[in-house]
């Protein structure tokens, strides 16, 4: 079974956020299965190495309706390729829609993605590709199945992830946006003045998924849905939690037991480097992410005398919203706490080994790598019962619990999750212990995530027979 992925972001090449990790993750453990044939197709992004691609051929849209503007660097470019482990992975080269500083928020966007969507057709068609099942993600590639059924010459499935509804593509046709480059793009013509590009993708897929089973939930009956609430509905979206990388991050142990050997001393050297009290038996936070109001980032400012009252805290990340300056402000003011407002993965890898727990109040997340991380290396998260964090996360009052829930999204129901996880920690040893040993224990690996898809895909495919 052939399966294109197309995607703006794929570890190892190019990535923001989870995004490219969840791409890696369900393309390269897919890969792996005799019975599927796997290709990813990307932007070739300024920041993207590709010394090691292959040019494998120039494209010129063909279009029979409109005539193009005369820009000829918009209407074409050249197609890349490289062979990474079982994965064919194809480049989008295009020096003037790819070639920029930032991979996302430009005023022309709209002619950005929809540009691809078309090369991504251009691809499948000219290479003969020939895909059972073309797999989408958010709204970047959202005209590519408008674009392939409306020429009707794909006999394939076309499937979308959501990994944040929040994020449309919802543009208006102005001088940036050329509306009659963007018809040339589609060979369609267009009625409308504004592009929703997600709420086409979502209409024109025949299957819609998103990255956990609560945020398929959430996404069809509440706000979460963002105005597209009755289209998931009607697509009937359903959820496939995200996995880990469990290859990317080293816990330095075979075994839980010696894990907490090097959990201890990874948290003595953390604490003496940031010039934090040095004791084993101090409760360590960390608060690692994008600082933002999604993230709780607001909620944490207001629990934070709490936290380090009788613990420490170490905050790592940075953020469009103001907070960085919040957080950062505290510098020097507060004992046991530090920020370091930087994006630092190898740091952040420390300091999920070193530390007890870790916070995750989110108002909603699609799914979450960071709770999943914090698992894998016994570090026990604090999170909002929402999305993926109600999926991968088990109340600590349960047998096989591995973290800690807050049911609310608010200040006094973090400050009492994290004075029961305390509580917990300073009284029951016996009990803390085993709730580290299951996360630590947890499965969140894509060898096992992945079989989902592997089903999913299994049936939908043979839907095309």
């Amino acid at each position: 079974m052939n399966i294109a992925i197309a995607s703006t972001e794929f570890e190892s090449i190019i990535k923001t956020g989870g995004l490219g990790d969840a791409i890696y993750g369900i393309s390269n453990t897919l890969s792996k299965y005799d019975e599927f044939n796997v290709c990813v197709i990307l932007p070739n992004f300024k920041n993207v190495d590709d010394k090691d691609f292959e040019n494998i051929g120039q494209f010129k849209f063909a279009n029979s309706k409109i005539t193009s503007d005369g820009d000829l660097e918009k209407i074409g470019g050249n197609f890349l390729f490289k062979k990474i482990g079982n994965i064919d992975v194809y480049l989008i080269d295009n020096e003037y829609y790819f070639k920029r500083e930032m991979l996302y928020g430009y005023d022309d966007d709209l002619l950005r993605w929809t540009f691809f969507s078309r090369s991504i057709y251009e691809l499948i068609k000219q290479k003969s590709i020939n895909p059972d099942i073309i797999h989408t993600n958010d709204y970047h590639e959202g005209l590519l199945s408008f674009i392939s059924k409306n020429k009707g010459d794909m006999n394939c499935k076309h499937v979308v992830s959501i990994h944040n509804a929040y994020f449309q593509g919802h543009y208006q046709f102005n001088e940036s946006n050329s509306k009659s480059l963007f018809e040339y793009y589609i060979d369609d013509n267009c009625d409308k003045e504004d592009i929703n590009l997600l709420r086409v993708s979502v209409f024109n897929a025949d299957y819609v998924l998103t990255v956990s089973p609560d945020y398929a939930e959430s996404i069809k009956y509440t706000n979460f849905g963002e105005g597209l609430q009755d289209l998931y509905c009607e697509k009937n979206a359903v959820g496939f939690l995200n996995g880990v990388d469990t290859k990317t991050y080293d816990r330095l142990s075979d075994d839980f037991e010696s894990f907490l050997k090097v959990k201890e001393k990874y948290k003595l050297k953390l604490q003496k480097r940031f010039n934090l009290k040095v004791d084993k038996d101090i409760p360590l936070f960390a608060y690692i992410c994008r600082l933002s109001y999604q993230k709780g980032s607001h909620i944490v400012l207001e629990a934070i005398k709490d936290i380090v009252e009788d613990g420490q805290l170490i905050v790592l990340g940075t953020g469009g919203e103001g907070y960085d300056e919040q957080y950062d402000e505290l510098n020097g003011k507060l004992d046991n706490y530090i920020a370091i407002i930087d994006f630092d993965s190898q740091l952040a890898n420390e300091i999920y080994i070193a530390s007890d727990m870790f916070l995750m109040p989110s108002f909603f997340e699609p799914c979450g790598i960071s709770q999943l991380i914090s698992q894998y290396h016994a570090c026990l998260p604090i999170v909002t019962n929402v999305g993926g964090l109600k999926d991968s996360i088990i109340e600590y009052d349960l047998e096989n619990a591995n973290g800690f829930k807050l049911n609310e999204f608010g200040v006094e129901e973090l400050v009492d999750a994290i004075n029961t996880a305390k509580e917990v920690y300073f009284n029951d040893k016996e009990k803390w212990l085993k709730l580290m040993e299951n996360a630590y224990n947890t499965d969140n690996s894509w060898e096992k995530r992945i079989e989902n898809y592997v089903e999913f895909y299994k049936e939908i495919g043979d839907k095309n027979e």
